[in-house]
């Protein structure tokens, strides 16, 4: 029986593993599977740079508006300097940044109801954003310390309207 055994082995010694495929030249999956990786990273490094081409604006604008309060707060800004300069920034938000129709004439009321439109607050029409309306050119101005808050609530987190309806 182990002459039967040792027959049987010497035949199988001629019988051998396939050999592994070649690596190169890749098969036609690999090669589409490079395809699709790379255009999704082309495509994300171009989402990247035209969110945040839109998304600069508001950066600056929310930027701005926090180095606006800290001025005002260490005294270095008036009441008036101050409203003047966050009405500017409310201005250039809806006129050069979002293009609203009707922003650049606008003033007094229909003013503070564009504002209170885009930020949906009505605190600017009733409440402390009165005084950016044409209260502030009377000889006795009128100021209200809880602008500093509506300032904040608004402007300091000021998003495209596309990106605020994605975070919403």
């Amino acid at each position: 029986m182990n002459e039967q055994i040792a027959q049987a082995l010497a035949q199988l010694r001629d019988i051998h593993e396939p050999a592994l495929p070649p690596f190169w030249p890749l098969p036609l999956g690999w090669w589409f599977l490079a395809l699709c990786v790379i255009a999704m990273i082309v495509c994300l490094i171009w989402w990247w740079h035209r969110r945040n081409k839109i998304d600069r604006p508001y950066r600056e604008i929310r930027k701005t508006s926090s180095q606006l309060q800290d001025l005002y707060h260490q005294d270095q800004l008036s009441e008036y300097e101050f409203v003047s300069a966050v009405n500017r920034l409310y201005k250039h938000l809806l006129i050069d940044v979002e293009s609203v129709p009707g922003a650049v004439q606008a003033d007094g009321l229909p003013w503070l109801n564009m504002l209170a439109d885009r930020f949906a607050d009505d605190a600017f029409i009733t409440g402390a954003g009165k005084c950016l309306g044409t209260v502030r050119y009377r000889p006795t101005s009128f100021f209200d310390k809880r602008l500093d808050e509506l300032v904040a609530g608004s402007l300091c987190v000021v998003r495209s309207p596309s990106r605020k309806a994605l975070t919403a």
